[in-house]
């Protein structure tokens, strides 16, 4: 049994699974974290088991109990099934989009010259990683630091990102800035070497350990247009290869690997005619896509409030089904 974890024997007078529901409703409310120790994402825990036994357990009666186990058995499948449905989907589409993607750049027919993208990077700047809220914030009026995940599948995402405390002294040389070119050096295997644009200007939102962030010569290179071929098949597979780690969750690439990534570019007026061409044809994807993830985001989201409701009694859950 690992360190890190505690087995508790319940009693006679509740059922297993009622008791994980309920430990899992306050997870998700927050109050669990409030009482862990320590605010870095991924590292706050409970020091000592009088900590974890001070968790208020809701204890009703077994019938009840049995019944509303029931009841979310029945439930939670139902949803579970919609989102598995759902995932498919946005596979398929994800599918779709680089199919779409890789045959409109494989028609711009750039020459086979050798050129590496360090051959148009003028600066790199890379993020830290200091202790930091696990809550986002706007990286606009409050200082905040982006996740591994804000270049994930090739779009910017500012609201990736953790709030930083007031106590920490805020590094404006690390922040991002419109066109950036920001990739993943550090994530899981999947969405390891993702790049995506800066689309905007956030003065409060700094880079994390995790990111990069190249100025390209934008004489040679249009920002989209090189986000985008790091994304084709091609191009996973050769960062795919050259990532390091012996964990799948969380893999390493070197900003030499990235910089020595082959970069044929053809000229800058086709680059931005290509990028227009696929923003074109994938705008229709990426909104089916989109959808599909808040319809998980909301089934999840009703998933959580049902166990909380019936691990609390606001369902009467002997009078359903």
């Amino acid at each position: 049994m690992s360190a890190v974890c505690t087995v508790c024997k319940p009693g006679p007078l509740v059922e297993p699974r009622f008791v994980a529901h309920a430990i899992r409703a306050q997870a998700d409310s927050g109050y669990t974290k409030a009482m862990a120790r320590g605010i870095r994402e991924g590292g706050a825990d409970f020091r000592r088991w009088a900590t974890l036994a001070e968790l208020p357990v809701p204890v009703p009666p077994l019938e009840y109990q049995k019944k509303a186990l029931a009841f979310l058995d029945r439930e939670t499948a139902q949803i579970d099934t919609l989102v598995t449905e759902q995932q498919r989907l946005v596979e398929m589409l994800q599918e779709r989009r680089v199919a779409v993607i890789t045959a409109t750049l494989d028609s711009a027919a750039p020459l086979t010259s050798g050129q590496r993208l360090k051959h148009v990077v003028t600066g790199v700047t890379q993020g830290w990683s200091p202790q930091c809220y696990p809550w986002p914030t706007d990286g606009v009026e409050t200082w905040a630091v982006l996740k591994a995940g804000a270049a994930n599948g090739g779009v910017f995402r500012p609201h990736e990102n953790k709030e930083l405390p007031e106590d920490q002294e805020p590094r404006p040389s690390r922040v991002v800035q419109r066109g950036h070119l920001v990739v993943s050096r550090a994530n899981t295997r999947d969405w390891l070497g993702s790049a995506a644009v800066v689309e905007g200007d956030f003065p409060r939102l700094m880079l994390s350990d995790k990111l990069y962030a190249f100025n390209l010569d934008e004489t040679k290179a249009d920002p989209s247009y090189v986000a985008t071929v790091l994304g084709t098949p091609r191009l996973r597979g050769l960062i795919e290869i050259e990532a390091t780690g012996a964990s799948p969750s969380m893999q390493n690439i070197s900003q030499d690997d990235i910089l020595n990534l082959p970069m044929d570019l053809p000229a800058l007026n086709v680059q931005r005619q290509v990028v227009s061409r696929i923003r074109g044809q994938v705008a229709r994807i990426d909104t089916l896509i989109t959808e599909s993830e808040r319809l998980i985001d909301l089934s999840q989201e009703r998933r959580v409030a049902l166990i909380t409701a019936a691990v609390t009694g606001q369902i009467d859950t002997r009078r359903e089904g």
